[in-house]
């Protein structure tokens, strides 16, 4: 009986061992992965910023344009 417990523990004590590893890994893997996707959040936050000023210089300029043109006048 003594025998097949410490068999028992042993056998729980590496397959422990083992998922902890897996864990580690898979942690790393998941840490690296989240970085990745940070920086393409960051990315296209500062594309979005770039176009949306963009848009509100077209939109300056449309508003110009209108006034030369007399569009803006009714």
């Amino acid at each position: 009986m003594t025998l097949k417990t410490q068999e028992v523990r042993k056998t729980l004590t590496n397959e422990n061992f083992k998922v902890e590893e897996e864990m580690k890994r898979h942690y790393a893997h998941q840490k690296t992965e989240n970085s990745r996707l940070q920086q393409q959040v960051t990315a296209l936050r500062g594309e979005k910023t770039a176009l949306d000023m963009q848009l509100i210089e077209l939109e300056r300029r449309m508003a110009e344009v209108e006034l030369q043109v007399g569009v803006g006048e009714q």
